[in-house]
């Protein structure tokens, strides 16, 4: 199976933005098996905590596009279809956070799955996941990153 990366950055606000959003586009239905996140600050860092979310998605929302990477350039470009800085919201599947990480912005958090442990996509269109984050005051940037195979 091919491996991609793709990274996506927002500026946080009072309520829950997505910063990069990655599942099966309008054309080819494929399962991702995400193996890799990694989130962390691009502003100025302060001591706020900030809620990150990885939450399941049917819709992929409106985003600026982003161009997924292949671990092996031999490899095709990806299916998967990935979004950053997003202005219409994913459309998140209620009770289906997979991961809630309260982070300190001078804080950079790194997941790997274990083996066996990948979070996995279904073959519908525009299913995949969301990393969202909210704090009541903080208005910095932050990223959130993926590495996944299909």
């Amino acid at each position: 199976m091919a491996t991609y990366s793709a990274a996506g950055n927002q500026t946080l606000t009072t309520s829950a933005v997505s910063a990069l959003s990655v599942g099966a586009n309008a054309t080819t239905a494929q399962r991702n098996r995400i193996y890799e996140l990694w989130i962390a600050n691009e502003g100025t860092p302060a001591d706020n905590l900030i809620l990150h979310t990885i939450q399941r998605c049917t819709a992929l929302g409106t985003s600026t596009g982003v161009t997924a990477t292949p671990l092996d350039k031999a490899d095709r470009a990806a299916q998967a279809a990935c979004g950053e800085n997003h202005t219409v919201e994913p459309t998140y599947t209620s009770a289906e956070e997979i991961m809630e990480i309260p982070l300190n912005a001078r804080a950079t958090f790194r997941w790997v799955a274990a083996p066996g442990g990948e979070i996995v996509t279904p073959a519908t269109v525009g299913s995949g996941i969301g990393g969202k984050a909210l704090h009541a005051s903080a208005t910095t940037d932050w990223r959130v990153g993926a590495m996944w195979e299909e």
